[in-house]
């Protein structure tokens, strides 16, 4: 074995990287206009992922050519990949990537508890081992940082995305509380849409399983936002024993199902805990109207100071009721994700989604040539006929051609293709 064979993984990644700088597109270098966010090297395998939106369509095209030559041309480098940043973004009116679900937390009502129902939430399922983001969307009373001890200020990446705040939990936040210093802002109308879509939006949350967002009280700007246009997986109810606390929970679902989000369920908080004591929920209609759609019944959360301070709470060893209940909320919402996610993106799977069409097909005809005598898993948007379509037709021209198409809508994740060349072993369809 030579020297050039046996470097490792960093060694490569700096020389491809130097070869990248010699790369020029618009008037200067892909690393230089800060296109490239991150270059990966594994087993002889390069992956850049890139920013495609300063480039138009054809210097897309171009940029993963030039990417591609570089990267074959260093030595130990035997395969090159290109994704695109921001990629596993759902192409919903208000895109989150980095996130495999979403989960909101809201109420019509204010005062509920809810702000402490979602850090309490949080760091429960941290605790289990999960990575965890929260985003505060109440942009009038932004206390969830002060519940998780998150301090600001969010500073912001090379392409200008909100660089979520990470506690010593390990979880992220994102609020404008961490980045108003002058205090609290008239918000309004337009302004609490922008503010919430760049925010939430835009964040640069790191491969989170899940992304808790905090819904402001009401029906406003902020949550209509949020919950018609942003990927949400499901949505959870804080309520109080009141019957005013009812009709405004049962708003807040009335708006979950209007935009075809699933209910999780109704979590009562705050209902005491004396034995025996009952809560509006029993024998109450709101009870009917949200066990038809929801997906559980959630146990009372009681009264429980300990919940003030979730970060000095155990809850993976809960000592007191409140954390009983919280930690019971969090297997529902666990179970809630296993079962109710979708398919999953294999994590063989090769990212497409955001690469210039050409680039696109290339890739899954390079990917042929470091297969072996396995299918080629792809996950991409747009119609996937149109790929398989022009795939077939390269592999014609080596005398081949495609055995076995598999797809699997993945809703707002795109597409999941399976391809399989003519000769390889057969696959069972994709379930």
């Amino acid at each position: 074995m030579t020297d050039e064979t046996s470097r490792t993984d960093e060694e490569i990644r700096r020389a491809v990287v130097d070869r990248v700088r010699e790369v020029e597109i618009m008037g200067s270098d892909p690393i230089g206009e800060q296109l490239i966010e991150d270059v990966d090297v594994a087993d002889g395998i390069v992956t850049f992922t890139v920013d495609f939106e300063p480039v138009g369509r054809v210097l897309a095209d171009r940029l993963t050519d030039q990417l591609r030559g570089a990267g074959l041309a260093t030595d130990g480098v035997v395969h090159v990949r290109v994704e695109a940043a921001g990629s596993d973004a759902p192409e919903t009116g208000l895109p989150v990537s980095g996130v495999d679900s979403i989960i909101a937390v809201g109420s019509a009502k204010g005062g509920v508890g809810k702000t402490t129902v979602t850090a309490s939430l949080a760091r429960a399922l941290a605790e289990d081992g999960l990575d965890v983001g929260v985003f505060d969307a109440n942009v009038y009373a932004p206390d969830a940082p002060d519940l998780l001890e998150a301090d600001g200020p969010v500073a912001t990446s090379p392409t200008g995305k909100p660089m979520p705040v990470e506690t010593d939990d390990g979880i992220q936040v994102v609020s404008i509380e961490l980045i108003a210093e002058d205090g609290p802002v008239a918000w309004r109308g337009a302004m609490v849409h922008d503010v919430v879509k760049d925010l939430l939006g835009n964040a640069a949350w790191d491969d989170r399983d899940v992304l808790l967002v905090d819904l402001p009280p009401g029906i406003g700007d902020a949550v209509y936002t949020i919950v018609q246009q942003a990927p949400l997986d499901g949505g959870l109810l804080v309520s109080t024993p009141t019957d005013e606390c009812v009709r405004a929970t049962r708003r807040t679902a009335a708006l979950y199902s209007a935009n075809d989000v699933p209910s999780i369920g109704v979590v009562p908080n705050m209902v005491g805990a004396a034995e025996g004591e009952t809560t509006p929920f029993d024998g109450d209609t709101l009870a009917e109207d949200v066990a038809e759609a929801a997906y559980a019944e959630i146990e009372p959360v009681p009264f429980d100071p300990a919940l003030r301070e979730p970060t000095a709470r155990s809850f993976a060893d809960p000592a007191s009721a409140g954390e009983r209940a919280i930690d019971a909320l969090r297997e529902t919402v666990l179970e809630f994700i296993e079962t109710e996610g979708g398919p999953a993106v294999p994590e063989d799977a090769v990212d497409l989604r955001g690469l210039p069409p050409e680039s696109c097909q290339r890739q899954v005809v390079t990917e042929f040539g470091v297969a072996d005598e396995e299918p080629v898993s792809v996950v991409l948007r747009g119609d996937p006929d149109d790929l398989v379509d022009v795939v077939d037709e390269s592999l014609a021209r080596d005398g081949r051609s495609l055995e076995r198409t598999d797809v699997d809508d993945l809703g707002y994740d795109g597409w999941l293709v399976e391809l399989e060349a003519a000769g390889r072993s057969a696959v069972e369809p994709a379930t």
